[in-house]
């Protein structure tokens, strides 16, 4: 009878603990800062953490390498240099040298067949090279079409009924998540154009427009109406709950029409 309540304590300890663990976990948000810039070439770094730091993630984009690391406790767990590292250790086999064929002689170089005629052959290499050219010409007039009423079709496909509520979905949901993990604090500075007046002005109206439909402020961004450039300099920092943010992306993930759609599961149509 003894072991038995001992047997109970110890799974009553156990469930105790992951319990506790459950709760921590939704009640510890995951804070983030990120600075970002580009003058040329992007670069930036995130750091995140979550459980009180006890998981921290860390993540640099630099001279166009990026950097990847993850820390649980003291321990790293992923470090992507550590692998690029590994790979360089290893030593390369040398190619298997190719047999070089024997060279021919100056005189075969320069044979000819005594019964073949010059001038007949001429003629047929440039008959032969300009229908090769109208061939060539037409062969890529008809791929361009295919290419064409292929991209024509994959696009129409996107119009069905089917299609439009799976858009709207991910539409809708997806800007939930976005409002859950946007930054509490935000900064952008820049100056940039496309040279175009006309398009510069719809990007920066399209960027504002969505600005204000996410609710970030801190946005100043000058516009060069004259010349073709972008200079950024951003930081962005705040904290979300994972509970939430996860129970959409599990609601996003057991929709119908995404698993049939997007994760190409054979899943029967609703009538």
């Amino acid at each position: 009878m003894g072991v038995f309540l001992l047997i109970l304590q110890i799974i009553g300890i156990v469930f105790a603990v992951i319990g506790a663990f459950i709760v921590f976990a939704i009640v510890t948000p995951l804070t983030y800062k990120a600075e970002g810039s580009f003058h040329g070439k992007p670069e930036g770094n995130i750091r995140a953490g979550w459980l009180l730091n006890l998981v921290r993630v860390f993540a640099e984009f630099k001279r166009g390498k990026p950097k990847v690391q993850v820390k649980v406790l003291f321990f790293t767990v992923f470090d992507s240099t550590k692998k690029k590292r590994r790979k360089k250790g290893k030593r390369r086999r040398a190619p298997a040298r190719m047999k070089s064929k024997p060279a021919r002689k100056k005189d075969e170089l320069f044979e000819i067949d005594e019964e073949s005629d010059g001038e007949s052959f001429g003629e047929t290499g440039k008959r032969e090279g300009i229908f090769g050219k109208i061939k060539g010409v037409f062969t890529k007039i008809v791929s361009f079409l295919k290419n064409a009423k292929e991209k024509a079709d994959a696009f129409l496909v996107w119009l069905d009924p089917e299609h439009r509520r799976l858009i709207a979905f991910l539409w809708e949901n997806g800007l939930k998540i976005l409002k859950k993990v946007k930054p509490k604090r935000f900064s952008l500075k820049g100056t940039g154009g496309t040279g175009d007046p006309y398009s510069t002005g719809m990007i920066l109206s399209w960027s504002g427009l969505a600005a204000g439909m996410l609710g970030i402020p801190g946005i100043e961004f000058e516009p060069d109406y004259e010349k073709k450039r972008l200079d950024i300099d951003a930081e962005a920092g705040g904290y979300f709950f994972v509970l939430p943010v996860a129970l959409i992306a599990l609601k996003i993930y057991r929709n119908k029409d995404f698993k049939r759609f997007i994760l190409k599961k054979n899943i029967p149509v609703e009538e």
